[in-house]
């Protein structure tokens, strides 16, 4: 049995070693992950051997020699193939920053996700061409980069998280949060402590997602919520300050100005009947 995908950057190949069955010791000039998908398998890698358990995968970098052997049972291997320029172009589409080198660990835990990738990428190829698979390859080495282990993963793994918290559902916690306590004494220090974020990535990535800071966005609701309370008629200017958070007059008359163009007084006056 041998199924074969092979693309510009990346391939999958799944094959069958019989008992006290070996390929011959070899080399390649990409990364190859091998994957054993019945039972445990002896490998070699640079004349060491490695006996991989059912649930590890061993990771070979370019120009690495390694073997495959099936010594006591027949074994199913998947080959999951990948060169430096696509995982360079993933991690700059990930994190933003350059890779120059990357270390990883020979031995990987195996990933059901990346099991799950690889056999979704044959399928695309068998339903919809080669070409359509190849459109994935970023996506694939992402999953890989991803799921195993290297120099690589702290920065990797904190920009997932910090792509999550650009999300669209923590936004609108952020705002709902604002919306819900805009009268309380809040801070940037205090919503960040709040939603278990440190102030300064909170800062970034609310103002990457609205356009306006944290900060900015609790001044627009707070003052929003004056002018309603204004016109209204039923409370004096100072007493407007406070009720919607601010603990200066000065702050919010300067405030008020800056949004609207005029003080408070001025806003009362032109606008009540």
């Amino acid at each position: 049995m041998e199924m074969r995908l092979d693309m510009k950057h990346t391939g999958v190949l799944m094959f069958d070693l019989q008992k006290g069955e070996a390929d011959e010791t070899h080399t390649h000039d990409h990364f190859q992950l091998s994957v054993p998908l019945s039972g445990d398998l002896l490998t070699f890698h640079n004349h060491r051997t490695q006996k991989l358990e059912h649930n590890q995968s061993l990771l070979v970098p370019p120009d690495d020699i390694h073997q495959h052997e099936a010594q006591q049972d027949r074994k199913e291997i998947m080959l999951i193939s990948f060169n430096e320029e696509i995982m360079k172009k993933a991690y700059k589409t990930h994190t933003g920053e350059d890779l120059h080198t990357i270390d990883f660990s020979p031995v990987q835990k195996n990933s059901q996700a990346l099991l799950k990738e690889a056999k979704s990428i044959f399928q695309t190829a068998s339903f919809d061409g080669v070409d359509a698979a190849m459109n994935l390859e970023e996506a694939f080495t992402s999953v890989i980069l991803d799921q195993m282990s290297g120099s690589h993963s702290e920065i990797w793994h904190a920009c997932k998280k910090e792509h999550a918290y650009g999300s669209a559902p923590f936004i609108k916690e952020v705002k709902n949060l604002i919306e819900d306590c805009y009268d309380e004494n809040l801070t940037l220090e205090s919503m960040a402590h709040h939603l278990n974020i440190s102030k300064y990535h909170l800062h970034r990535i609310f103002n990457q997602s609205v356009g306006i800071t944290p900060m900015a966005y609790l001044h627009k609701t707070r003052l929003e919520k004056a002018t309603q309370i204004l016109l209204s008629g039923s409370y004096d200017i100072t007493n407007v300050a406070f009720m919607v958070g601010y603990q200066s007059i000065s702050t919010f008359n300067r405030s008020f100005k800056k949004m609207y163009g005029k003080t408070p007084s001025q806003f009362v006056k032109e606008h009540r009947i």
